[in-house]
């Protein structure tokens, strides 16, 4: 197999179609058709699905997917090795919470595009255990999660210790005394949802209502009309904006401590784009 030849595969299987392939490649279609045609005779196997409307892949098509991935991926990262390039470049795709985003990143992800303009920095957030499953199937290079870090293709870092509280609206001034328990918190999958949910349940708690938000404006404006409570890291409540209309209620310290770590794929080589990124995350 040639390195061109699982270039083409891959962005036909991208693509579901000959002709979406040949655009992004910059080649005709029957250059495409032509070249699947050859690897599919070399390895004996239909790697696609032909329909009037694309293509899909076959059973053989999906094992081979994963290894064109690796193998393109390796040969990039073996180009890189041996220009050793003196300047990070490339593109770099960090997950990272919401809420560390918003508080955290900022100034350092200026700082970053200011000392290494050449690299296309990209950020997803989501919560912590999408982001983790992104990092394993190669969707992106590195996250910024929270909880506990347990794949033995994973190594963490520690990089930020954030204090958790309880919020509420202004006017509640004891939770525990709250009758109608609603949460607002992001998807399942979430740290700071698990800390809230496990808190709960030691106190007996274990009947109360869930409304899933996609944003922190969406949380704390909710929780601010006296919708419900939430958990989140005091660096993020404790902001002008926020700071007026929420009350602030300390948890246990078993809940209240949550570790935020960088996380990147253990057998790797990392580009001098991850380096510098993670030099100044871990400064």
């Amino acid at each position: 197999m040639e390195i061109s030849e699982l270039k083409i595969f891959l962005a036909v299987a991208r693509n579901g179609g000959i002709s979406r392939a040949a655009e992004e490649l910059h080649c005709v279609q029957s250059n495409v058709t032509a070249r699947i045609k050859q690897l599919e005779e070399r390895l004996g196997k239909a790697l696609f699905h032909r329909r009037s409307k694309g293509v899909t892949l076959t059973e053989a098509g999906h094992r081979l997917l994963d290894y064109a991935e690796r193998i393109l991926r390796l040969a990039k990262e073996a180009e890189e090795a041996v220009a050793d390039r003196d300047e990070p470049q490339g593109r770099l795709r960090i997950g990272s919470m919401e809420t560390t985003a918003a508080v955290r990143l900022p100034p350092l992800l200026a700082a970053y595009h200011r000392a290494y303009p050449r690299v296309d920095l990209q950020l997803v957030t989501g919560p912590s255990e999408p982001s983790l499953r992104r990092l394993l199937e190669f969707g992106i290079d590195g996250a910024l999660v929270a909880g506990d870090i347990a794949h033995d293709e994973l190594v963490a870092e520690k990089v930020f210790e954030e204090e958790l509280v309880l919020v509420s609206a202004p006017e509640v001034a004891r939770p525990e005394e709250l009758s109608d328990w609603k949460i607002l918190v992001f998807a399942a999958g979430c740290s700071y949802r698990a800390q809230l949910e496990g808190w709960l349940r030691t106190t007996g708690r274990r009947h109360y209502q869930i409304m899933e938000f996609g944003s922190i404006e969406g949380i704390l404006g909710c929780v601010a009309a006296g919708m419900g409570v939430s958990v989140l890291p005091r660096s993020v409540v404790k902001q002008g904006r926020y700071r007026e209309s929420h009350a602030l209620h300390t948890l246990p310290k078993n809940f209240a401590r949550m570790v935020t770590w960088f996380v990147r794929r253990r057998n790797e080589e990392p580009s001098r784009a991850m380096q510098a990124f993670r030099e100044l995350l871990i400064a």
